[in-house]
């Protein structure tokens, strides 16, 4: 009986782990399913489309991470404020995060057109360039949706809300995929768009996002809230100070995983098609894991808030076991039913044959990478959440940069598949043993908890 005790009491964080990230895994899970529908309706319409679709979405996230990095990060504010039980203090961390967004919208839709036209200095086939600047150009100048959405769905998260959060998104991803089949497919008497057609059914389904946790933010009072909207200056400037660098982050991780696709690219469609495949794949795993991440790091939020600062190496920890075993068991599917899963996005094109068998032999790097990027990404949303995004940031300009100049170096003097790959699950595993040393010191606990003033 005594052991029993004992055991509920060292794994006393799981539960509340998984209460709040079943409903985050379920939302974030959603974000997954909307691409692989993406992708498999792409894939009925052209390889050019499949292929063009996985460095012009990374992209897109590449720019959109700074933003909605930065903006969703007011969650973490938002949950240090509801961990000491400050309502008003809630209300005015959302507002940070609109405010961030509103900007951030303008300056995507400034940038979007002249940064679309980067694509066609990539070495990528003619029609492969234009899909990806078409794609790239719509998602981008729709950015304010998204960031939005960030925002506000951090704000939920943040005051433990997660299961409002998943029904929104579930929301949006039968909007999603209804438009997608409509647009790319050209049904019910629409033309056929192809690539464009999933942009457009991207950004109209990340509205319906914003329109709807809005409408929730409205009910809770925040959007009449004179107290809440008056942000000073100093209050924003202190908030940019920590969001901004999570922003970078973020955004600095897609650089050069785009990166590492462009240069993949270089070697042929193929190898760009059954890469983009791959990433596309590994997002069944990866987002169920961010999901975990963010119910992780809105419990630092709470235990940081609440003053329990004791408590965080439990919750890092075993949120970190939990995630380990999803991902030793997607591994497992990925290296064990390689080849049905890239079937299933290959289409039936005269490449088909090929993209499969590069994409099988991608797979296996994946399923030994996933094992790593656990670490990634749940002690590094554990980080983040306990204010140590300088650091983050930092640490990971400096070994995404080794990463980009070995692969530089791979490009330059013996391009291959495999090198290539084999330097990227080297890039994951290096930055998830750095993760997981840096939480082990404990540097973050010499770090104030966010407190409005």
């Amino acid at each position: 009986m005594g052991n029993k005790r004992g055991m509920s009491l060292t794994f006393r964080h799981v539960r509340p782990l998984l209460a709040l990230a079943i409903p985050m895994i379920l939302s974030t899970s959603a974000i997954s399913i909307m691409q692989v529908i993406d992708a498999i309706i792409l894939s009925q319409h052209s390889s050019v489309a499949v292929a063009a679709i996985g460095p012009a979405g990374l992209a897109v996230i590449l720019f959109q991470g700074l933003l909605f990095g930065t903006a969703g990060y007011a969650g973490t504010f938002v949950a240090h404020s509801h961990g000491r039980g400050d309502a008003a203090g809630v209300r005015s961390s959302a507002w940070l995060g609109i405010y961030t967004a509103l900007a951030s919208g303008v300056i995507a839709l400034v940038v979007a057109w002249p940064l679309g036209q980067l694509f066609f200095f990539a070495g990528h086939e003619a029609k492969v360039a234009a899909d990806e600047c078409s794609y790239f150009g719509i998602c981008m100048a729709g950015s304010l949706f998204p960031v939005l959405g960030s925002a506000l769905t951090g704000w939920l998260s943040g005051i433990g809300r997660p299961a409002i959060v998943t029904g929104v998104t579930f929301i949006s991803l039968v909007v999603n995929a209804l438009l997608a089949w409509v647009l790319v497919l050209g049904q019910w008497g629409f033309p056929a768009m192809g690539i464009a057609g999933a942009a457009f059914a991207t950004v109209i389904a990340q509205a319906v996002t914003v329109i709807l946790t809005v409408a929730l933010f409205g009910r809770a009072g925040g959007l009449t809230d004179p107290v809440a909207r008056r942000i000073t200056g100093e209050e924003y400037r202190r908030f940019l100070l920590v969001a901004l660098p999570m922003g970078l982050r973020i955004s600095g991780e897609l650089a050069a995983w785009t990166l590492f696709l462009v240069v993949v690219g270089r070697l042929g469609t193929v190898e760009l098609a059954a890469s983009s495949i791959a990433f596309r794949i590994n997002g069944t795993a990866f987002f169920p894991a961010l999901g975990l991440g963010q119910a992780a790091g809105v419990l630092v939020g709470h235990a940081r808030g609440g003053g329990r600062d004791d408590e965080i190496p439990r919750i890092g920890w075993q949120s970190l076991l939990v995630c380990e075993v999803w991902m030793v068991t997607m591994a497992l599917l990925f290296a064990l039913a390689a080849t049905p899963l890239v079937s299933l996005f290959a289409g039936t094109g005269p490449e088909s044959g090929a993209i499969v068998k590069t994409g099988t032999l991608i797979m296996k790097f994946i399923a030994f990478y996933c094992i790593f990027d656990a670490a990634n990404v749940v002690i590094g949303s554990v980080l983040a959440s306990a204010g140590d995004t300088h650091w983050i940031a930092r640490t990971f300009f400096y070994c995404s940069g080794l990463f980009l100049l070995a692969l530089w170096l791979i490009d330059r003097t013996a391009p291959g598949l495999v090198s290539e790959w084999s330097l990227a699950t080297f890039f994951v595993f290096v930055t998830a043993v750095i993760w997981s040393l840096r939480f082990q010191a404990g540097v973050w606990r010499k770090l104030k908890p966010f407190v409005q003033q």
